[in-house]
């Protein structure tokens, strides 16, 4: 009995071992088989080192219009005759948009002048003499002036004259005095028989220049009458342009009275508005653009001050809002990539034109951000307004650059950077490196590697958790 119960012990303690081992064996496995899910990468958990062009922007929406809106006004007291446009319209600079009944005004402006000429008929003949009394008066003085201002010029021209022959006179008189006085030394010397030759020639020197003394004489005492001359002429000037001055004045003042008589100024003031109201009736484009709003019909009134909308379709915008995070990275000029789902994948060229740095009070939701202008420079953009565009503002760009997926990159800036490069292994694996790196360039989905061990082409891990240098992974390569 004792021996029976030994036996069932140690088959009761072999049963248990057994269980024990086969629990251990049970979990160690589903321990592995979880280890090895951790580590297990999908496709779209690694990526390429590649040569891209790298880029860092704000995103906004908004819709295509016009750079510029012009706001129409018509007459809000006559109705609409003719209506020329409708909405959409691309319309030139001078056409005829819209027409408004005329008929009335004319019929009182026709009236009105019929008898405001009569009343002016008399009073312009009046006004007709007086203005070709000052320009006759004018015309006088410029005569007179210019006869008086010739006076002066021949009597500076007389003097003048009068110095300088006086001046040759004495000039002449003295090189003559000198000739007599050589002739006459000789004289003293001369032989008996050459005596009556030079004696005949000192007494015609003699009497030559007497003669020019005489005349140099003569000029000298009428000088001063030649500078006389002059301040007379000139008193003389200032007395013509006195006199024509005091004609041309009293012209003026005949001229001037007019104004103090009765006229019809008020009648001339109202026949100018009622002209201008009539001018008005024909309502053209002011410049090019297309109709984006119409407020009248035919046979209406205006109900409003504006009748028409017109926007310049030659340069067009967009405007959407920027979230407050963002405003401050962007400026104008800056460049802006612009799509829309009607253009496809065609990126057109942009650039912020204008940036609202304020939220008015009257907007609904201060939450939605800044208004932002973008302007499109392609002229052929195959835009048109009330389109919907999606824009990217460009904060940076770096082309052609060495870059990783940004969830490639581990780490920080006191550890340093590192991504996980797979390498092709045996059986379809991947080894698993780890690599540290520096990064360079912060674009929105890529960064900039500028050092490492990186090459055009690897792979890397882009969610390395639980990962390690030298583990081994089976990857499904993501496209190119």
């Amino acid at each position: 009995m004792e021996r029976s119960n030994k036996k069932l012990k140690i088959t009761l303690a072999l049963l248990i071992l057994v269980i024990i081992g086969t629990a251990a064996v049970f979990f160690a496995r589903h321990a592995i088989g979880g280890a090895t899910s951790k580590i297990t990468a999908k496709s779209s958990d690694c990526g390429y080192v590649k040569y891209r062009d790298l880029v860092k922007y704000v995103s906004m929406s908004g819709n295509v219009s016009g750079s510029e809106k012009v706001s129409i006004r018509g007459e809000s007291d006559l109705q609409v005759k003719k209506l020329s446009v409708k909405v959409g319209d691309t319309v030139k600079k001078g056409d005829v948009l819209c027409e408004f009944d005329s008929s009335k005004l004319k019929e009182q402006y026709e009236a009105l002048k019929a008898s405001t000429e009569k009343a002016q008929g008399a009073s312009e003949h009046d006004h007709s003499l007086n203005e070709r009394n000052l320009s006759e008066a004018k015309k006088a003085k410029t005569e007179a002036v210019k006869k008086a201002q010739e006076a002066i010029d021949s009597a500076i021209q007389k003097r003048d004259q009068a110095y300088t022959d006086y001046n040759k006179l004495v000039e002449d008189y003295n090189n003559l005095v000198g000739e007599t006085n050589r002739a006459y030394d000789e004289l003293l010397s001369a032989s008996e028989e050459n005596a009556d030759a030079i004696n005949s020639r000192w007494k015609s020197l003699s009497e030559r220049a007497d003669q020019l003394k005489e005349a140099a004489d003569e000029l000298y005492a009428k000088l001063p009458s030649f500078d006389d001359a002059i301040p007379a002429a000139r008193t003389a000037y200032e007395e013509t342009v006195k006199k024509a001055d005091a004609d041309i004045q009293s012209a003026q003042d005949a001229l001037d009275s007019d104004q103090f008589k009765p006229d019809n100024s008020a009648s001339e003031k109202e026949l100018k508005e009622l002209q201008e109201k009539i001018d008005r009736c024909i309502v053209k484009s002011p410049k090019d653009g297309v109709i984006t709003q119409l407020n009248v019909s035919v046979g209406s009134v205006p109900s409003s001050p504006t009748i028409i909308t017109l926007e310049n379709a030659s340069q067009l915008v967009i405007s959407g809002k920027v979230n407050e995070s963002d405003i401050l990275r962007i400026g104008e000029d800056m460049e802006a990539e612009i799509k829309t789902s009607a253009t496809g994948d065609k990126i057109i060229s942009g650039k912020v034109k204008r940036i609202e740095r304020i939220i008015s009070a009257d907007e609904k939701d201060s939450s939605e951000g800044y208004t932002v202008e973008v302007s499109i420079d392609d002229k052929e953009s195959d835009l048109l307004i009330g389109m919907t565009a999606s824009v990217k503002i460009i904060l940076n760009r770096s082309k052609n650059t060495l870059s990783v997926p940004y969830g490639a990159v581990i780490g920080g800036d006191n550890d340093g950077y590192y991504v996980f490069v797979a390498t092709s292994a045996s059986n379809g694996q991947y080894l698993i490196s780890k690599r540290k790196i520096e990064k360079g360039f912060d674009g929105d989905y890529y960064l900039e590697v500028t050092s490492g061990n990186l090459n055009d082409g690897d792979i890397v891990l882009t969610n390395p958790r639980g990962v390690s240098d030298g583990d081994k992974l089976s990857l499904t390569l993501p496209e190119e």
